[in-house]
């Protein structure tokens, strides 16, 4: 069937400053629909070889990241999850939660693009060699954003549909959790866990919803969905850190945009002492914050945003108070993942070359 859409899309928007409209045509640009496809599908693959992983090494009480584990499973299980198709069945569980939340959340930013008359692009899902087996998602925004609110509601749709999604998931996966045994102790890999896991582990602990309840959240061995309520609730709060072009950023352009710059740098500044002592990764989102922190979307300055957004804004800096934490990956094999720490390290390893192997 042929495709006799318009070949350009016409934006008409109010310029306050001259008090004139100004008209914008876009190229309307071809979806790739086999391309979103092909990445979907491959990262349910990569994010079904890693739950099936986690799942088994849950069942075994084993560590859920660890070399030394069940048949021989190392940290990217491919060959061993292929060796029996069947074992993918085990990561449907972790795969159909942490995709459902990462999914619920470029929805949310999908269609209120499509609301307010803004074309973007459908979910590029990243399917990567990590330890979830995904680097995530994103849309790309292809047309000007009319207002300000426009950009608000854009921004922070996508957090909140995440956020609604990874909730009862968390709930639900810490109720599979199980108290942690000694050999489950023994992980190459450890995350710090954010308020919202000691809340959510409380309320089930009040209402009965943990069968052996250990004192805290940290006394448990995390169940897969549980880990990927994790991943998304992390995703969530690396989205929201305010400033660039991340949602935050946008949230914070939509409510002040004369802060945007200054919100940014203070952000920068608070990344690089964290990436110092505590986790090496903060290095990377504040080199993203100085790339993309002078560029944003060029949106109409006026009207402004009325007292309901404002709220919303609130409500977004809650959010990021939950599922933030200063240091999301501890250590890996016993390392700690600081910058400070892998610097010490390496300059250890120059100093002594003889004593490597």
């Amino acid at each position: 069937m042929p495709d006799t859409s318009p070949p350009t899309l016409e934006y008409h928007i109010f310029d306050p400053e001259t008090q004139e409209i100004r008209v914008v045509l876009v190229p309307r640009p071809r979806r790739r629909y086999w391309l979103h496809a092909v990445l979907f599908l491959a990262t349910i693959f990569t994010t079904l070889c890693i739950g099936a992983r986690l799942q088994d090494n849950f069942n075994h009480n084993l560590p859920a990241f660890s070399d030394q584990v069940s048949d021989s499973v190392d940290y990217w299980p491919w060959s061993w999850a292929l060796a029996d198709p069947r074992r993918l069945l085990l990561g449907v569980p972790f795969s159909l939660s942490l995709l459902g939340i990462l999914t619920a959340h470029e929805l949310g930013h999908f269609i209120l693009c499509i609301r307010r008359g803004v074309y973007a692009t459908l979910p590029f899902f990243i399917p990567a060699p990590t330890l979830i087996g995904t680097m995530g998602a994103f849309i790309r925004i292809r047309s000007p954003i009319r207002s300000r609110a426009d950009l608000f509601d854009i921004g922070i749709a996508g957090p909140i549909a995440g956020f609604v999604v990874a909730g009862p998931v968390l709930l639900l996966g810490l109720m599979l959790s199980k108290p942690l045994t000694v050999s489950a102790m023994q992980s190459d890999v450890n995350f710090g866990l954010p308020l919202i896991f000691s809340l959510a582990h409380r309320l089930l602990a009040a209402l009965g919803g943990l069968g052996a309840d250990p004192t805290s959240v940290s006394g448990l061995a995390l169940s897969p969905v549980a880990m990927a309520a994790w991943a998304g609730m992390f995703a969530t709060a690396l989205n929201l850190i305010p400033g660039g072009q991340l949602d935050g950023g946008h949230i914070i352009f939509a409510l002040k945009p004369s802060l945007h710059r200054r919100i940014t740098l203070l952000t920068i500044l608070v990344l690089l002492p964290l990436s110092w002592y505590l986790w090496a990764g903060w290095l990377l989102w504040a080199l993203v914050l100085r790339l993309t922190g002078s560029r944003h979307p060029e949106v109409p300055l006026q009207p402004g945003l009325d007292r309901k957004r404002w709220w919303l804004g609130a409500f977004a800096l809650l959010m990021f108070i939950l599922t933030v934490t200063p240091s999301p990956i501890r250590d890996i094999g016993g390392k700690d993942n600081s910058l400070r720490y892998m610097l010490d390290e390496l300059r250890q390893q120059r100093m002594h070359p003889s004593e490597q192997r």
